[in-house]
């Protein structure tokens, strides 16, 4: 199953990006997408995190692991792919 998500900023007026991608792709994988996308170094520190309908973070998915509480689950960009995580039609995320 193939994945579109369409990209919108809040810093920059009438920014859109979309970017399709395969659902067993790691969220790694979407990061090097988006990057690319937008023409930027590969390098920068980013993470994603889940939403609820009202923009609400849940879930964090790291770059790199981190230091978590070992109650918490931890999900890394590189181990976490993008359907264990998007179960539905119109899962948000945030991309910092």
């Amino acid at each position: 199953m193939v994945y579109r998500f369409t990209l919108l900023s809040d810093e920059v007026d009438d920014f859109l990006r979309e970017i399709q991608i395969e659902s067993t792709a790691t969220f790694l994988d979407f990061n090097k997408a988006i990057l690319e996308s937008l023409s930027f170094s590969d390098k920068e520190l980013t993470t994603f995190f889940t939403c609820s309908r009202s923009w609400e973070k849940e879930v964090e998915i790291t770059r790199f692991e981190m230091d978590t509480n070992s109650e918490e689950d931890s999900f890394t960009m590189e181990d976490t792919p993008l359907d264990e995580l998007i179960e539905d039609q119109k899962q948000r995320l945030i991309f910092i």
